[in-house]
């Protein structure tokens, strides 16, 4: 994650855990454990400050010209990390699969398609 980003509800940015290392490794390591084991996490993760970021185009007064972006905890971000890199690990997606996967683009596959000739 990047430095200076805004911290959540928890307070806690990722410059700590960065800075504190091998213990901030074993601590997180831990109470992600500890999540795993008993289905609860802290309060505070699940809240979220939602802040919206006007487009620079339309009516300023209009919402529908603005999109949102969500402050979060930035242990949670880390604990949401850990749990993708664990679902990519254990799930099997089809080679045929191209939207919202890491390296994979739509449009790649629309140019394929069209290469081929079937569009």
């Amino acid at each position: 994650m990047k430095h200076r980003k805004t911290v959540g509800l928890d307070d806690i940015p990722i410059e700590v855990w960065k800075i504190l290392g091998e213990i901030g490794i074993a601590w997180l390591t831990d109470i992600f454990n500890r999540i795993l084991k008993t289905k609860k996490m802290p309060n505070e993760w699940r809240k979220s400050t939602l802040v919206p970021i006007y487009k620079n185009k339309g009516d300023i007064q209009n919402c529908m010209n603005y999109r949102g972006i969500k402050l979060m905890s930035h242990t949670m971000k880390l604990w949401e990390r850990v749990i993708e890199h664990r679902l990519r690990q254990e799930t099997w997606v089809s080679d045929n699969q191209f939207g919202f996967m890491p390296g994979r683009s739509t449009m790649e596959v629309i140019s394929l398609t069209k290469i081929d000739g079937k569009i």
